[in-house]
């Protein structure tokens, strides 16, 4: 696939019809530097780069200009004067280092609580989240839009209450009447085929005046109704890698920037406004695996949704847009390599030449045999990396994929992809501290009313404060500090969870 392809596949606004150009945005922000939006916002756009590490803006502005020819739309955003600039301090109520589900329901309850859990105390206290409040007394609509499963964590956070976030079958029936606009993959757990109790929640939805989608061609081509659940996929949407050099997923499966397009169509012909939250999920997912091509086409993805919801914000003016992440993980970075670290710049045009992520290549590996030799391993990597790794490398992921992995000094990195990703670091120069989250605090950007809100270093359950005050809900939700907690913890300890990436 040549790179104009490429370009204009990953251009989502260009393959929807929807983009602005990056410099589109940049002029109407010079005429109003050194202005502030007044009032408080109609609508508020919350978006969300999962697992986006500190350090990922600034690769990610090194990834487009070399498969774009120009920068990307979030180092935009940070150039500009009017776009207010902060961070978060994700901390959960057990652990600096905070997880997806305990990260969403801060924003969305005000509260802290502990990993694992969705707007639940770990004491059973069952608290409101902010999907259940503009709807019922600010009269919003409400919209989530995902690239993970509809029931994941970081969806599940704005409008749902759970003890396990796991429990992801309970969680699918409770965004019925709550959610107006659910697009994203996860339907084994609606589809009566799929779940284990058989129940129909498709035919719920349905009945509750839903129109279901299942194919790209429905987002883009429908007429627009009032409630929509569009579900693209079994599990998580495909990585945006694999989408690109797989026809059948670039026609079946939308973008990121199409759903947020369709979403904001649907939920702007309300009178009273709307909330909505964006997510780019397979950027933690990436960042679990170390799979920096899977991470840097993602995260152009997200900026692309980014960009579609900003230019709505611009053009209206009543719109309140908040970016950020939920959580460092892995903390990428590029190391520097060759003389001089000369050939640093290289590492992202061999990123480019990626054909499909880690989730697609072990199994491509492992079709090749039972047990496929060095020779064998090396071949697979070279075609769907572009990478031509050593054979003593290659003999290393062989004898992962049989079984026997080599102790490393980090043991996060003892299986097969934290080795895969270990050794493309040595080609890729994209190296990783390990395979889990971080306790870093988060970018946050914002534009439109309310901006200046987020300035400086903000506590993650203050988004929540702002954000109800602004549309007049004096509400609070109950909390817990962490000696109150810490009763709770022992039973919370002993779970085994699935991990939260499957």
């Amino acid at each position: 696939m040549d790179k104009m392809t490429r370009r204009d596949l990953l251009r989502l606004g260009a393959a929807a019809g929807i983009g602005t150009a990056l410099t589109s945005f940049a002029p109407a922000i010079a005429q109003r530097r050194g202005s502030r939006f007044k009032g408080n916002p109609k609508n508020i756009i919350f978006m969300v780069s999962d697992g986006m590490s500190a350090g990922v803006p600034s690769l990610s502005e090194a990834f487009s200009r070399s498969f774009r020819g120009k920068g990307s739309f979030w180092h935009q955003m940070l150039l500009n004067p009017e776009v207010s600039l902060g961070y978060f301090d994700m901390e959960s109520l057990n652990s600096l280092v905070t997880d997806s589900s305990s990260a969403s329901s801060s924003w969305g309850t005000g509260s802290r609580i502990v990993n694992g859990a969705i707007g639940m105390l770990p004491d059973g206290t069952r608290l409101t989240p902010i999907a259940v409040l503009a709807k019922e007394k600010a009269k919003k609509k409400v919209g989530l839009v995902t690239t993970t499963r509809m029931t994941h964590a970081t969806p599940a956070g704005f409008a749902t209450v759970q003890a396990r976030r796991d429990d992801e079958d309970s969680i699918a029936p409770q965004y019925l009447n709550v959610v107006d606009v659910l697009l994203g993959g996860g339907l084994r757990h609606f589809a009566p085929d799929l779940r284990g109790d058989k129940r129909d929640l498709l035919g719920e939805y349905k009945s509750a005046g839903y129109e279901h989608w299942s194919l790209r061609d429905q987002l883009m081509n429908s007429k627009q109704p009032d409630k929509v659940l569009g579900l693209f996929w079994r599990s998580h949407l495909p990585y945006t890698v694999d989408q690109i050099n797989t026809p059948a997923m670039r026609r079946d499966v939308p973008t990121l920037a199409e759903m947020t397009r369709a979403a904001l169509d649907i939920l702007s012909r309300h009178k009273d406004g709307f909330l909505l939250q964006v997510e780019g999920g397979r950027v933690d997912h990436a960042a679990h695996a170390n799979d920096a091509a899977g991470l840097f086409f993602d995260q152009m993805a997200f900026e692309d949704a980014m960009e579609v919801a900003v230019e709505f914000a611009r053009k209206r003016g009543d719109t309140l847009v908040i970016v950020t992440s939920d959580h460092g993980n892995a903390n990428p970075g590029l190391n520097g390599l060759g003389y001089e670290y000369g050939s640093s710049d290289e590492a992202f045009t061999r990123l480019l030449q990626a054909k499909m992520s880690f989730e697609e290549l072990p199994t491509k590996i492992k079709e090749a045999g039972g047990k496929p030799d060095a020779d064998t391993v090396r071949d697979m990597i070279k075609a769907g990396m572009a990478i031509e790794i050593e054979k003593e490398e290659a003999q290393v992921l062989s004898d992962a994929i049989a079984g026997k992995v080599m102790p490393v000094p980090n043991k996060q990195h003892r299986n097969l992809g934290g080795l895969l990703g270990g050794i493309l670091s040595n080609y890729n120069g994209i190296g990783w501290i390990g395979m889990n989250h971080t306790a870093d605090y988060v970018w946050v950007s914002a534009f439109g009313p309310g901006q200046e809100q987020f300035e400086g270093l903000v506590k993650n359950t203050d988004a929540f404060v702002k954000m109800t005050r602004m549309w007049g809900i004096n509400f609070k939700n109950p909390s817990m500090t962490r000696e109150q907690a810490k009763p709770f913890m022992r039973a919370l300890s002993e779970r085994v969870e699935t991990p939260h990436w499957a």
